[in-house]
């Protein structure tokens, strides 16, 4: 009889952004969706200066991505859209709303993002763990089948057992509800959950106020005493194997900084 993996009945849970994937150039792909924007809303009769625009649209994805990080709260990309179109004072017909959501969307795309140093290597050695490797991710302005796209089109997908995002859950991290589902779609405890990420509100002290255990991938930032960190992805399956699986004094709990 075979030895039994080390991690067997583990549930690793990964964040993508700044974790497994880099951003890309933002900033190109911000002007891309701006040029669309302007473009689209001319051809429907709204011709808008493009300084107008441009603060309206990063205005609403600011304001998205801190109601997201601070209370969980998920957006939906066409509701994203009629909301920008409301703040320009333009009424969001169903085709305009369509077309821009389209364009919302993808504009992601358009910034090439790319795997973080080391993150084929550190999946690779996750799967030799026995482990099951979930990706949870926050969304956006980019829906869970575009995400699914950039993941096979990096040839990512295939080191995952499960994918889940905000968008689909309709709920986003640091709420209790991602964790949970995590847990219960690979029919466990939350316990044996262990969620990686970068951000240390959405995904460290939700996945541990969520009753799972936590890594902390800080490669720019100072370590926290209250959850195991790595620097390095390719630390990753070492730090699980010998520090946050093993039983007792690997589970730390979250503390008040």
């Amino acid at each position: 009889m075979s030895p039994a993996a080390p991690l067997d009945g583990w549930v690793i849970s990964l964040d993508l952004w700044g974790t497994l994937l880099t951003h890309g150039d933002r900033a190109a792909a911000m002007d891309w969706r701006i040029t669309e924007f302007g473009r689209v809303l001319r051809s429907f009769g709204h011709a808008l200066p493009d300084q107008l625009l441009r603060e309206t649209v990063t205005g609403a994805d600011a304001d998205a991505a801190r109601a997201q990080r601070a209370h969980g709260i998920q957006p939906t990309p066409d509701g994203q859209v009629t909301g920008i179109l409301s703040a320009l004072g333009i009424t969001p017909g169903p085709d305009l709303v369509t077309v821009l959501t389209i364009v919302h969307a993808h504009a992601v795309l358009r910034a090439c993002p790319q795997p973080a140093p080391c993150a084929r290597t550190a999946l690779a050695a996750l799967a030799e763990t026995g482990a099951r490797v979930a990706l949870t991710s926050n969304t956006l302005s980019t829906p869970g089948e575009v995400h699914r796209q950039l993941l096979n089109d990096l040839d990512l997908a295939g080191y995952f057992d499960d994918l889940l995002f905000s968008g689909d859950l309709g709920v986003a991290k640091p709420r209790p509800e991602v964790f949970a589902a995590v847990a219960a779609r690979a029919g466990t405890a939350p316990g044996r959950v262990v969620h990686v990420g970068d951000d240390w509100d959405t995904d460290i002290r939700g996945a541990l106020a969520a009753g799972c255990r936590a890594v902390y991938y800080h490669p720019h930032g100072p370590a926290r005493p209250q959850a195991p960190g790595i620097t390095h992805l390719e630390q990753l399956a070492g730090t699980l194997l010998h520090t946050v699986c093993r039983p007792g004094p690997g589970h730390t709990p979250l503390e008040t900084p």
